[in-house]
């Protein structure tokens, strides 16, 4: 591969290993299927990165591959999803140094933003990592007025899961 090419995978890695990480959270469950779905994205990436134009900012465009390979991924599984059992809580990898009552509530809200569709699981993630309307549509390929309904519409389903949690307790 040529230079370029190995310097933004090599930037991607320094960079941008959070947001494959958490497109990775937001799409599975199992570790081992976080793990699985984490390397076939780098993988997407690093084939992706000769269409690579600088049209846009890098993180933008490993946004949209991994989004888009994510999704894939979870489309070529779902036929097995009745063979597959989920065992524990999800523990996302990047909770290192936080409480165990906040390590509890990210598990709560990765397994409630696992069960969303796939493209409201997109949308959501990137609102969390503070994306601005405009840059998300850019990412998905939306208008921005349709991001801002559907974060919106996410966002008011989430609360009310929420509050829904805490009337119970």
């Amino acid at each position: 591969m040529p230079a370029r090419e190995e310097a933004l995978f090599a930037e991607i890695r320094r960079d941008h290993l959070g947001l494959v990480s958490r497109t990775a959270c937001a799409f599975t469950l199992a570790a081992s299927d976080r793990a699985e779905l984490f390397q076939d994205i780098l993988i997407a990436l690093w084939q992706a990165l000769p269409q690579f134009q600088a049209q846009a900012r890098l993180s933008t465009y490993v946004y949209r591959v991994a989004l888009s390979c994510a999704l894939n991924w979870k489309r070529s599984r779902r036929r097995y999803a009745q063979k597959l059992e989920h065992y524990g809580q999800v523990w996302p990898v990047l909770t290192e140094g936080f409480s165990s009552r906040d390590q509890e509530r990210l598990g709560w809200l990765y397994a409630r933003i696992h069960e969303l569709p796939p493209v409201d699981r997109s949308l959501i993630l990137l609102s969390l990592d503070r994306l601005g309307y405009d840059e998300i549509a850019v990412i998905t390929g939306m208008s921005e007025s349709n991001v801002g309904v559907r974060l919106h519409r996410i966002k008011q389903h989430l609360s009310q899961q929420s509050e829904t949690v805490k009337n119970e307790i």
